[in-house]
Parts: C-alpha cells; sequence; structure tokens
C-alpha cells in the first residue's frame, strides 16, 4: 500500500510539473519595479516550435549586453502634465530610449507608458522631448484605442485580434512641426504550453505567446501656408514570448519579421540575473574614427566612422561618457554603423563602441575624446517677414534680408524627411541651392532659442 503511495505521488507530482498555467495581472510589472534582462546576439535557433507539454531549450543562448526594465510612476517622469491629456494617473512609464534622430527631427527622453488591470497589460501612451536650442518641447499622446497586449486571464489556445492607435504631438501651440501616428492591428495566440529553459533558469512551466503586429507609423508635418504633408512607414513585425507565473516580464522575448512562412529574428533577450558581459577573443576587431575631435556645442556635427574588421553581420553599440547632452542625427542612433552626433553640453567626451559577430564581441573605448565648447554665437532673435528669403522659387541661391539670420544653421528637407543640405548661413546672407533638384522643400532655421521654418520652392 505505502508503494502504491508513493507510486502515486510521484505521477501527480510529474502531473504538477507540466501543467498548463495561467497569465493574470499578478504575473505582470508593477510600480518601481526593476527587473534585469540580458540581450542574445542573432544565431541559428529555432524560436517556432510550438504544442502542448513542450520544453523549450534554450540554454544554449549567448550574452551581449544587459540592461534593465524600470517601470516608473507618471510623476516622476519628466511628462506628469500629461495626465492632463486623458493619461491615467496610475500609468507606469518605461524609457525606450534616450535619444533617436532621423529626418532632421531629433528627439530625447523617449517613453511608452502601461496599465494593467484585471482585463489585460495595455499600452497607453508615449512621450518624447524635442530639444530644441534652449527650449525643449516635452510632448506625448494617449491612445485613442489603447493596445492591447494581453487579454486576462491568459490561457493555451486562446486568440485576439485588436486594434490600437496613438497621435504624438511633434511641438505645442505655438511652435508645432505635426504629428506622429502610431496605428495598426495586434493578433495574438498563446500556441504552446510547457516549459522552458535559459541561462537563467531551468524547467520553468511557461505558456508561448505569438504576436503579429502590423502597423503604420505616419510623420504628418506641418508645414507653414501649406496643406500637411503625409509620410507613411508600414512595419509588420512578428513577436514570441515566453510568458510564466514566477516572472513580471517574459523568460524569453524574441521579435522579428516573418516571409513565406520563415522567421527571422531581430532582438533576443531573456530574464536574467546580473552578470559580468566578458569581450571574446573570437569578437570583431574593433576601431573607429571620427572627422573631428574639437567643436562647439549644438553646432557642430561629428561623423563617426567604423573601422571594425572583419565587418559582416555585426551589430554594434555606441556608448558616450557622459551621456546627457548627446544627439543622435540624420536617421542614426546608438546601434548605427557609423552614427552622426551633435553635442548639446560643454565638456569632455570619452567614446566607446562594442561590436558583436554571431561567436563573441570586443569593444574600444576612446578616453576625453570629444572636446566641445560654449557657441560664441551672441543671441540674435530671428524676425518672421512676410519676405524673410528671395527669390522663391530659386534658381541659383536664395538671400535673406535680416541680418539676424547671420551665423544661423539651416537645414533642407525634402518631403521624404530627408535632410539634403545644411550648415551655416554665411556673412554674405546666402544658400546655394543650385544643386538641389527641383521641387519644394522644408528650409528649416535655427539660432539660439528662434526657429524658422517655411517652404523653398526649387526650379
Amino acid at each position: 500500500m505505502k508503494k502504491n503511495l508513493l507510486v502515486i505521488l510521484v505521477l501527480m507530482l510529474a502531473m504538477n510539473l507540466a501543467a498548463q498555467i495561467t497569465i493574470t495581472q499578478s504575473q505582470m510589472p508593477s510600480l518601481n519595479d526593476t527587473i534585469r534582462f540580458s540581450n542574445s546576439p542573432i544565431g541559428s535557433q529555432n524560436f517556432t516550435s510550438k504544442g502542448t507539454n513542450f520544453f523549450w531549450d534554450y540554454r544554449g543562448l549567448g550574452i551581449s549586453s544587459q540592461d534593465i526594465y524600470k517601470y516608473q510612476s507618471l510623476a516622476s517622469t519628466p511628462y506628469v502634465q500629461l495626465v492632463l491629456t486623458g493619461l491615467p494617473f496610475g500609468s507606469m512609464g518605461y524609457k525606450v530610449a534616450d535619444s533617436i534622430g532621423g529626418g532632421g527631427f531629433n528627439f530625447s527622453d523617449i517613453y511608452n507608458f502601461f496599465q494593467k488591470s484585471n482585463l489585460g497589460w495595455f499600452a497607453v501612451g508615449t512621450a518624447l522631448t524635442i530639444p530644441l536650442q534652449g527650449t525643449p518641447i516635452k510632448t506625448g499622446g494617449v491612445y485613442s484605442d489603447k493596445d492591447e497586449i494581453y487579454n486576462f486571464p491568459l490561457n493555451y489556445n486562446d486568440f485576439d485580434s485588436t486594434s490600437f492607435k496613438v497621435t504624438t504631438p511633434l511641438g505645442i501651440s505655438f511652435l508645432n512641426f505635426g504629428s506622429f501616428v502610431q496605428k495598426g492591428t495586434r493578433s495574438t495566440k498563446v500556441e504552446g504550453w510547457g516549459t522552458i529553459s535559459t541561462p537563467y533558469a531551468q524547467n520553468i512551466s511557461c505558456i508561448k505567446v505569438k504576436s503579429i503586429v502590423r502597423e503604420i507609423d505616419s510623420l504628418k508635418l506641418a508645414i507653414p501656408g501649406q496643406q500637411p504633408v503625409t509620410i507613411g512607414f508600414p512595419i509588420t513585425r512578428v513577436e514570441y514570448k515566453w510568458l510564466s507565473t514566477t516572472e513580471k516580464i517574459p523568460m524569453l522575448e524574441v521579435s522579428g519579421t516573418e516571409l513565406a512562412g520563415v522567421f527571422a529574428p531581430t532582438t533576443i533577450r531573456y530574464r536574467d540575473n546580473f552578470r559580468v558581459v566578458q569581450p571574446s577573443p573570437f569578437g570583431p576587431n574593433v576601431d573607429f574614427t571620427v572627422n573631428k575631435n574639437t567643436g562647439i556645442t549644438k553646432l557642430d556635427t561629428f561623423e563617426f566612422e567604423n573601422l571594425t574588421s572583419p565587418n559582416f553581420g555585426n551589430t554594434y553599440e555606441w556608448t558616450f561618457i557622459p551621456s546627457a547632452g548627446v544627439r543622435y542625427i540624420k536617421n542614426t542612433n546608438k546601434s548605427s554603423e557609423n552614427p552622426i552626433v551633435v553635442f548639446d553640453n560643454v565638456g569632455t567626451y570619452s567614446v566607446k563602441l562594442k561590436g558583436t559577430n554571431l561567436i563573441g564581441f570586443k569593444d574600444t573605448v576612446f578616453n576625453n575624446y570629444i572636446t566641445i565648447s560654449a557657441n560664441p554665437v551672441s543671441v540674435s532673435n530671428l524676425i518672421k517677414e512676410n519676405n524673410v528669403f528671395y527669390p522663391n522659387p530659386a534658381n541659383q541661391s536664395i538671400n535673406f534680408l535680416n541680418n539676424g539670420f547671420e551665423n544661423a544653421t539651416y537645414k533642407i528637407i525634402d518631403f521624404s524627411g530627408k535632410i539634403v543640405l545644411e550648415g551655416l548661413i554665411n556673412n554674405a546672407l546666402n544658400i546655394n541651392v543650385s544643386e538641389l533638384n527641383t521641387g519644394q522643400y522644408i528650409l528649416f532655421i535655427q539660432k539660439e532659442n528662434a526657429v524658422y521654418t517655411d517652404i523653398l520652392t526649387k526650379n
């Protein structure tokens, strides 16, 4: 009898270890949670396997870097004012990036805001800062149709398809560049259950969730005297997440693209403890240079050239010390092979580049590499008049009537968002536009904390 009882207990234990789990709001992050994860290099792993009572073995995942999910109260972010626009005060803010840039528009302190309830885990808001010289503009948007990332309770074979939309203003009432609109659909299915092993933990009960997100990101540019111009970017991504009842973030989350049924991962991250990430002797030989080592705040552009070898299939991460006041421009960011950077603060900066390939990484640090001095140009307000420059349409050059534009920085941007010409307005108060193609452009001028925009037509 005792023997039979022992067999029954063993069988019950085995059944319990392999039992299906249910995910509720209790397994989602809470206010002030800081949860560490590791990023893994992209390898040849298969992330599409699914089924019941399945064992997913990812113990061989590597580590290229670590970071932390940090969930802050709305009041502890730079965007507490968003509560006035409808963002729930109990929302949790997560800082997505220090800065991003592109198409003549550069943003910093990018946040997403989330909310949980017994109904689900939702994205409810976005926020960013437009770092204009001297007068940064903090702005944000509240989802008019929130992104329902998970609907609770979440069990094997559950399926839902939802829509989402959020509009983030790019400015404020008296200085508005337009808006950034994200809208689309999310289809989510729990396609498996079982156990998972990673470098962090072994044989953890989990469910596997697959989401397909079809999204259109639209940049709507407000142009003085013209109809708004809209530039759309369709995006489709596939997300795999292995959720457990033991962790507040996925045991493993993988994002990528799927073409003709073949999934190609672009990011791999998993829950982890703190680990010292050691360079590998098999990583690439990392080296870089820059077009100049000294410059002026908010004025000079630093173009970094990546000299890493071999340069095939590598990923990169740039770090500036200190990081405050560093802006990536011209569609570059900290992961770009050859970033372009402007420094907003006076000081001396060290620069680090880490290069990672399939079998390891190496990094190189140049200490005290960049020295930035204050802008010697005196403050001069730009006066907007009916005819600030002429001729318009232009053929060879444009001329400015107001000497307040001398030494102002200018950008000429096409309607795809690409900067086609930039520099300083010279002492003769003209800009040579003879090399521009025929068409219309956005003229953006800035000096100290004054900004002027207009439409330039090139014949």
